[in-house]
């Protein structure tokens, strides 16, 4: 009974909890479609170097600490957002917006303007993101983004390639924020 009891004791502890950064409790696996994911990091996306945004939180099949396996991987992804504040969705919308621009060629953000207006309409009906409020945008292979807003899905927008364009605002050569690319990509 007691070696029984030890040895409870002893996987217990090997139990890994839920990570928490910035105040935010992240789980540290997740399923999206079947595929199982885990925590590969997060931190605090900062706004003019005081002004704490969301919680950024990147999911992927396995740890990784290169950003090119991220986008080009052949397998599910998520970025997840939580809130830190009331933001007004269109100013939401804009900051991914500068950030598709910024790491998409003109023609490549151009050939996106349709898939943009998808997002947009999206942000529109939901108006305003508040402290608390998880959004998540799943990457699907072969089926595109699925966009999740507060639990419930919003739409899914088609194309790996504008899943790989979104995943760029926060991984590419230029991202919203240098420290979070590299707290994300924690591995």
């Amino acid at each position: 009974m007691k070696k029984a009891v030890a040895v409870l004791l002893m996987s217990a502890s090997m139990v890994v909890g839920a990570a928490e950064i910035g105040g935010v409790k992240l789980d540290d696996t997740l399923k999206i479609g079947g595929n199982d994911l885990v925590l590969n990091g997060g931190g605090v996306r900062v706004k003019y170097m005081i002004a704490k945004v969301y919680v950024g939180a990147l999911y992927t099949a396995q740890k990784t600490t290169d950003a090119n396996v991220v986008i080009n991987a052949p397998t599910a992804r998520r970025m997840q957002i939580t809130m830190l504040r009331d933001v007004a969705a269109d100013d939401l919308h804009a900051s991914f917006i500068e950030g598709l621009e910024e790491n998409s060629t003109p023609d490549e953000f151009s050939a996106f303007k349709p898939r943009i207006q998808e997002m947009n309409a999206i942000f529109q009906a939901v108006k305003e993101v508040k402290k608390g409020d998880v959004i998540a945008l799943d990457f699907i292979p072969g089926k595109g983004t699925q966009i999740i807003v507060r639990g419930q899905l919003k739409n899914v927008i088609a194309g790996d390639d504008f899943a790989k364009a979104l995943l760029k605002i926060w991984l590419g050569t230029k991202p919203v924020s240098p420290d979070l690319k590299k707290n994300l990509l924690a591995g």
